[in-house]
């Protein structure tokens, strides 16, 4: 988005793989959670074979950072970086994917 000053890029924010709307609000443990994330990148991973994907999970220290949910989540985690097919996945954070966008030739990105 152009601005008076600079532009804005969103990076997209998930509110089903968000740590607060399933262990807070919805009530799900640590391991439903951990098998959400890992289910949704088996699935994204098959579908980008198609088409490239971005897969979001929004974690919050201090709702996953729990002990108690923190174990499941180390497992899922482990087992997203260590998939075998883990050379055809981008891990990164919302701030290196802006970066890696500000760097793209104009007209690359809708708005730039």
């Amino acid at each position: 988005m152009r601005t008076r000053t600079k532009p804005i890029l969103t990076v997209p924010y998930p509110l089903e793989l968000n740590d607060a709307g399933t262990l807070i609000a919805r009530d799900h443990s640590g391991r439903e959670f951990a098998d959400m994330l890992v289910d949704q990148f088996e699935e994204m991973l098959e579908q980008s074979e198609k088409q490239p994907l971005v897969f979001c999970a929004s974690l919050h220290g201090f709702i996953v950072g729990q002990p108690f949910r923190l174990r499941p989540l180390r497992k899922a985690i482990k087992h997203c970086v260590e998939h075998k097919q883990k050379d055809r996945v981008w891990f990164t954070r919302a701030g290196e994917i802006a970066d890696y966008c500000s760097k793209l030739p104009a007209g690359t990105l809708l708005g730039s």
